[in-house]
C-alpha cells in the first residue's frame, strides 16, 4: 500500500500534487534545493537537496513508499543504481529514459508513429548548411534542461542560428 509519495522537485508541479495528493489522503515529501519552493510550504517533508543529488533521493527513498517526478532534470544512472537496490520509482526509469533528451524524444514519438513536429539534431555542420526540409524562422530547442521557454530560442536566420554555437550564443 502506498502511503507516502516522494517528488524529485519542488516547483509548480509538485505543489499541485500536494495538493491532489492531499485529497487522496497520501503524504507528500519533496525533494527540491530551496526551502523557497512551492510545494515546500504544502508538503508534509522536505529533503532538501539537487534534483540529480543521488544522495538526497536515497534519503527520500527512506521516508516514502514510493517516488515520482516533477520534471525530467535527473541523473538516470544514479537513479538506476537506487533502483537495482528496491528503491521504487513511477513510472518506470524505463519509461523515462527516453524522454529526457528532447532530440531522443522526439525520435522515440515518431518510431512510434506518433505525430512530431519536423525536427533534425543539428551538429556544426548542420548549422553552416541547413539541412531540407528546415527552411527559417525555425525553433531550436536545448536537448537537455529547457522548460518553460528556457533552453527555446526563435532563430529568423543563418546569422541567429550561427550564433548558437558562439560562446554566449543561445543556449544549446
Amino acid at each position: 500500500m502506498i502511503n507516502r509519495v516522494g517528488v524529485i522537485g519542488g516547483g509548480q508541479l509538485a505543489w499541485m500534487m500536494a495538493g491532489a495528493a492531499q485529497t487522496l489522503a497520501l503524504e507528500l515529501v519533496v525533494q527540491t534545493p530551496s526551502g523557497a519552493d512551492p510545494a515546500v510550504a504544502i508538503a508534509d517533508g522536505v529533503v532538501l537537496g539537487a534534483i540529480a543529488d543521488a544522495v538526497a533521493t536515497r534519503q527520500l527513498a527512506t521516508q516514502c513508499d514510493v517516488i515520482t517526478f516533477e520534471n525530467e532534470f535527473v541523473d538516470l544512472p544514479a537513479l538506476s543504481h537506487l533502483a537495482d537496490q528496491g528503491v521504487e520509482f513511477r513510472p518506470r526509469l524505463s519509461s523515462l529514459a527516453p524522454l529526457l533528451d528532447k532530440y531522443d524524444q522526439h525520435s522515440y514519438l515518431r518510431d512510434l508513429e506518433l505525430p512530431v513536429p519536423i525536427f533534425v539534431e543539428l551538429d556544426e555542420a548542420a548549422a553552416i548548411a541547413l539541412p531540407a526540409p528546415l527552411t527559417f524562422p525555425l525553433v531550436a530547442k536545448a536537448r537537455r534542461h529547457g522548460y518553460d521557454g528556457q533552453g527555446t530560442h526563435l532563430i529568423r536566420d543563418q546569422a541567429a542560428l550561427m550564433d548558437c554555437w558562439q560562446p554566449g550564443g543561445a543556449d544549446r
